[in-house]
């Protein structure tokens, strides 16, 4: 099987999505699939440039196959292929690849070994920075102050990935003891033994990342 010489001097091969080709790798697409379904080849794996995913799209026995394969901030695996029949429609590929990504992603939360949490409370916002200092009157809103990882793998001592130095509080911001005594509590039961979309505890609020 032959990979395609626009693959050759390309680690990304893609903007903001997988099928979301730069011009010479979809030229090199397009060029290989106007050869027929006889005509075997591969791009090899690729990435976004933007995502923490890559993709293989191949050409054998009249049909097509993508590959898909996704990471994240915890180095946790996830993957997905599914074939369709020889096309040289971009946009049944392209959908072929988001429907694979869409299941690798899945299986990535399968693979899980933790559970993130973010704890959220009122912050000043500027709508504007000039020379990295705020300019006008700040808004308050609820924002991000502190995340929460709860270990779902016993057997890791530590949290995988380089983002994450310790399994709890990341001790970003300071929060009263009683109170992350029952965000902690809350979190390390959560999906267990309830599934509440949020607690509340005085002036911060600790929500699941999946529920944001």
């Amino acid at each position: 099987m032959e990979t395609l010489a626009c693959m050759a001097s390309h680690y990304d091969g893609a903007h903001c999505g997988l099928g979301d080709w730069y011009p010479e790798i979809e030229q090199g697409i397009v060029d290989a699939l106007a050869k027929g379904s006889e005509y075997e080849w591969t791009t090899g794996y690729y990435s976004s440039k933007k995502e923490i995913a890559s993709a293989n799209i191949s050409c054998s026995g009249g049909e097509i196959e993508v590959e898909v394969s996704v990471s994240d901030d915890f180095d946790t695996p996830g993957q997905c292929s599914k074939k369709i029949p020889f096309t040289t429609d971009l946009d049944e590929i392209r959908q072929a690849i988001y429907d694979a990504w869409d299941d690798a992603n899945e299986d990535q939360k399968d693979n899980r070994p933790y559970t993130g949490f973010s704890v959220m409370t009122e912050v000043e916002a500027y709508g504007l920075y000039i020379g990295g200092k705020p300019q006008g009157t700040p808004v308050k809103r609820q924002g991000w102050v502190e995340s929460y990882i709860r270990c779902d793998d016993h057997w890791l001592e530590d949290p995988p990935g380089d983002c994450y130095h310790q399994w709890g509080f990341q001790e970003e911001y300071e929060i009263p003891d009683e109170i992350k005594e029952q965000m902690a509590k809350w979190a390390e039961n959560w999906g267990i033994e309830h599934d509440e979309k949020e607690l509340v505890c005085g002036e911060f609020t600790i929500k699941p990342w999946n529920e944001e």
